[in-house]
């Protein structure tokens, strides 16, 4: 039961969110109007709208001028547990039923730095491969990708195909082995880029979820650094 002490306008984001993710109102559906919501809740035009934009600013609603406010792209969700299963970003979109896909922005060899070698237990000098793309939901982009692992280990993902495939598979084919759980994972809040609110169609200073996790294969050995920076509307995490 709600306390009385809760703004009106929060209830009613409450309410409307809640029924996205419920699936009450799915992708792409039209949600009421602003005068039908403020008949509905009893209240002024002004709080409905309040309540809207918050949703259009979190990334659940999108307003389209002259047609009214949808439903946005469905939010990809990760679940903290105390498991050891991976949950991928081409898995997470699975979930939702959003087709996932992947855009390489860049690959290059760089220096290896202190964090980087200590990981993978390599001597300093080695140098690291760093892959870059760009993670889509349904063509919304939903992540800056970053992999790094040691050149020597996997100099074939320089140049192989990375365009919408799963980074599993392909660290899979190039090493011989799989990442099989995370034991090393911080997550933080940060601020867009110019560069990156040009990669995922945002502003500049909006909201990411910088995740950097160093995955190991089933026999604890190192395969992997990802550091991903994930668009704060378009993806949570919950407990």
């Amino acid at each position: 039961m709600r306390s009385t002490a809760t703004p009106l306008y929060q209830r009613i984001y409450d309410d409307l969110k809640g029924a996205i993710k419920a699936g009450t109102y799915k992708n792409g559906d039209r949600i009421p109007s602003e005068a039908e919501l403020s008949q509905k809740y009893e209240v002024s035009r002004i709080t409905v709208r309040r309540a809207i934009e918050d949703l259009c600013s979190d990334g659940y609603l999108v307003k389209m001028q002259g047609r009214g406010t949808f439903v946005g792209a469905r939010h990809i969700s990760r679940h903290l547990s105390r498991t050891r299963e991976i949950s991928t970003f081409t898995k997470m979109c699975q979930e939702i039923g959003a087709r996932p896909g992947a855009r390489v922005i860049d690959r290059q060899i760089t220096p290896g730095r202190n964090d980087e070698l200590e990981f993978f237990g390599v001597p300093e000098g080695t140098l690291m491969l760093l892959v870059r793309r760009v993670r889509t939901a349904d063509d919304l982009p939903v992540c800056d990708e970053r992999v790094i692992l040691p050149y020597d280990w996997a100099h074939d993902l320089l140049t192989v195909p990375l365009e919408d495939v799963s980074m599993f598979d392909a660290i899979e084919r190039a090493l011989g082995r799989r990442p099989d759980h995370n034991p090393v994972w911080t997550i933080n809040a940060v601020k867009a880029t110019t560069e990156q609110a040009q990669l995922l169609d945002v502003s500049a200073g909006d909201p990411l979820i910088f995740s950097s996790t160093g995955y190991v294969d089933a026999d604890e050995r190192p395969v992997y650094i990802g550091r991903d920076y994930f668009v704060g509307g378009r993806y949570e995490i919950d407990l």
